[in-house]
């Protein structure tokens, strides 16, 4: 099935308006699993800040401020799924450094990895890269473990709060190296893509008071998300339930 999508998803490509993606970089798809709650529009998460955040794109910072109210143990897990151009099967992940203890990471192909399902399951990411690629998909013909997908990532944040404390998590996401340790998103040079265009996804958590002033409230212009997206998700004739 996920053959038959991603055919029909490359015949779209070559009759689809290629405005209707933003370029080159676009956020498809987000999940947050805030300690069991999901969330698919970063916004509508409690404690969200979205002020330096440019949901079309997907780029910038982005933070939550999560406060359960109550000391123990929890979990943060965030997917992203960005477009780093067309076509957006011939993409491919790296991880650079090594992560800070309590964090966890996972790249793969958001059709044919388990990344999502492994959110919504939340806690612990398994610290893999399923596609690490680097042979070129452009005609969507690839065969093989080592071929350019659809890159998306997630990372993880497993932290213990006590008494009046709360956990500020914090996402950069830039076309920058930001140095360290990131993941890495790449679309190759190839017959759409004039200069590979490369992703860096940061993050980490901060145990802070629960008491301090709320993140701002988020502009009305970034509650566009889901409007934004949703041509980009037809096109891609995305199939989460199932995968």
């Amino acid at each position: 099935m996920r053959g038959v999508i991603r055919a029909l998803a490359f015949a779209a490509s070559v009759c689809v308006v290629q405005p209707a993606f933003a370029a080159p970089v676009s956020l498809q798809s987000i999940l947050i699993n805030a300690n069991g709650t999901q969330y698919v529009n970063e916004n509508l998460v409690p404690g969200a800040n979205t002020g330096s955040w440019n949901s079309a794109t997907g780029e910038g910072t982005l933070s939550f401020l999560f406060n359960p109210g109550a000391p123990g143990a929890y979990f943060f897990d965030v997917f992203f799924d960005h477009g780093l151009n067309l076509p957006f099967f011939n993409e491919f992940g790296t991880v650079n450094g090594a992560p800070a203890a309590g964090t966890s990471y996972e790249i793969g192909d958001s059709f044919a990895s388990n990344i999502y399902p492994d959110v919504q399951a939340g806690g612990a990411l398994p610290n893999s890269n399923t596609l690490p690629g680097q042979v070129s998909n452009f005609n969507n013909a690839c065969v093989g473990l080592n071929c350019n997908g659809d890159f998306s990532a997630a990372l993880g944040f497993q932290f213990v709060l006590g008494a009046g404390q709360a956990g500020l998590i914090t996402f950069n996401i830039s076309e920058v190296n930001p140095g360290g340790f990131s993941l890495q998103g790449t679309h190759p040079q190839d017959s759409a893509t004039p200069g590979a265009v490369n992703l860096f996804i940061t993050g980490n958590v901060a145990i802070v008071p629960a008491n301090q002033p709320p993140p701002s409230v988020p502009e009305p212009t970034s509650l566009l998300l889901l409007g934004t997206a949703s041509g980009p998700l037809l096109w891609k004739l995305r199939r989460r339930i199932g995968l």
